[in-house]
């Protein structure tokens, strides 16, 4: 058993409240818990507790056993000076106040409800991905939808603040910012340091100044990649490297080295060279791709922006001088969608935040509304589940449920375990048997 339990159900009050009295035999009566406090301190802020018919405001220490107060060595710690009530699952120790006056200590031992207690340990012990899964019925669907809603919204508030830092790397620079979010986006994680480098080393300001050159950008891309290196591979390669060559010496460019790009694992649509020439084309051409994003009106709009193809010679080469039948190289729908969710979505919310405009933050949440669900592991944990799984507002939700608090056990700080906790309903085994 962990000390989060035992805060969770003297927070939530989940305990017999009959005859209630301190260890010490005085009556006592809770007029207020008490506020969670997730600073150093006692575990309850200004609680309101009546012991032996006097009224206390003061705060209140939960622990698993009230020795820990001196584990914990609370009693060197004046902050703990303010505590009115002692709250533990089991006493076994006296807590000394001043001199021989004792803290009024609460056993919850006897009074916390056994199934309760079984719920908890199934939902810590299992070995699900997904520990509440047998007890799923016992949720309404509106509670899953609630559950949904809140996570998306968690979830864009947590890359809200990764967004805002890479906004402070750029030196408050919002289009550089984007220009750095959409090279990461374009590494899909195989190769996103890699990609993350290389924005770094080639800012967009210079990108800016040659986009109306298709070949100088491509150039500028490759050439800051480290791919540029080597001796002569085809006339292509030459093309390249004799325009790199002339802006690298301009710029005073230093690449970054051809070791940090991972072909490991890749399918040819993946491979760098590829997704490397079609982030130029995207760079290409758009000196106000930043306007261009937060002036879209729909999905779609953002879709043709995205919508980039390789140039003609990756068309038939996934690496410089190999050459292989002829294939796509256009940007895939499903790569399309992830740059949106995943960049565009994320900055459209943290500028919309950070300049106040409301408008933004609709706009934001209605792209995840006009997206398709995605469908990943993680989402594929929640197959067979009643949360909703129809939009990518749904699929967002439904990843951060997942990383954030299922894979971390963190069962008591949501929604649904929240549910399944408070449920006076049917046990796990007895789920599973419907």
């Amino acid at each position: 058993m962990k000390e989060a339990l035992i805060q969770y159900v003297w927070q939530h009050q989940l305990f017999d409240k009959e005859d209630m009295c301190t260890c010490d035999g005085e009556s006592l009566r809770v007029i207020f818990p008490g506020y969670p406090n997730t600073d150093a301190g006692p575990d309850f802020r200004q609680a309101v507790v009546v012991i032996g018919g006097m009224k206390w405001v003061g705060d209140v220490e939960v622990h698993l056993n009230s020795s820990d107060w001196y584990r914990h060595r609370h009693q060197e710690d004046n902050k703990y000076r303010s505590v009115v009530l002692h709250v533990v699952y089991r006493h076994d120790r006296e807590v000394i106040r001043e001199g021989t006056e004792t803290y009024p200590t609460f056993e919850l031992q006897s009074r916390i409800p056994e199934g309760l207690l079984q719920r908890y340990r199934d939902l810590s012990s299992s070995a699900d991905r997904l520990p509440c899964r047998p007890f799923l019925p016992i949720c309404s669907p509106l509670t899953l939808q609630a559950m949904n809603a809140s996570m998306a919204l968690e979830r864009l508030l947590r890359k809200q603040a990764y967004v805002l830092g890479v906004v402070e790397q750029s030196a408050h620079d919002w289009g550089e910012a984007l220009y750095r979010l959409l090279a990461m986006g374009f590494g899909f994680k195989t190769n996103a340091v890699a990609f993350e480098l290389l924005a770094r080393s080639l800012p967009f300001s210079v990108l800016r100044r040659h986009a109306d050159s298709a070949l100088q950008v491509e150039a500028l891309v490759f050439g800051q990649a480290g791919l540029l290196e080597r001796p002569t591979v085809d006339d292509f390669y030459d093309t390249l490297k004799y325009e790199y060559d002339y802006l690298r010496y301009k710029y005073a460019l230093v690449p970054i080295g051809e070791y940090h790009w991972n072909l490991l694992r890749l399918r040819p649509c993946n491979f760098p060279c590829l997704r490397l020439s079609q982030f130029a084309a995207l760079m290409a051409g758009k000196t106000d791709l930043m306007n261009r994003i937060l002036e879209a009106k729909d999905v779609d709009e953002v879709r043709r922006e995205l919508n980039v193809s390789a140039s003609v010679y990756w068309r038939t080469h996934y690496h410089f001088g190999r050459e292989v039948p002829p294939h796509g190289a256009a940007l895939g729908a499903d790569s399309v969608h992830s740059l949106i969710i995943n960049v565009v979505v994320p900055f459209l919310f943290s500028y919309g935040r950070f300049s106040a405009h409301d408008d933004l933050l609709e706009r934001a949440v209605r792209f995840l509304e006009e997206l398709p669900f995605e469908n990943n592991r993680r989402t594929r944990l929640f197959q067979g589940t009643h949360f909703p799984r129809v939009t990518a507002l749904d699929s967002q939700a439904l990843i951060e449920l997942s990383t954030e608090y299922c894979q971390k056990k963190r069962c008591m700080e949501c929604t649904v375990g929240d549910c399944i906790l408070q449920s006076r309903g049917l046990q796990g085994n007895e789920v599973e048997s419907r």
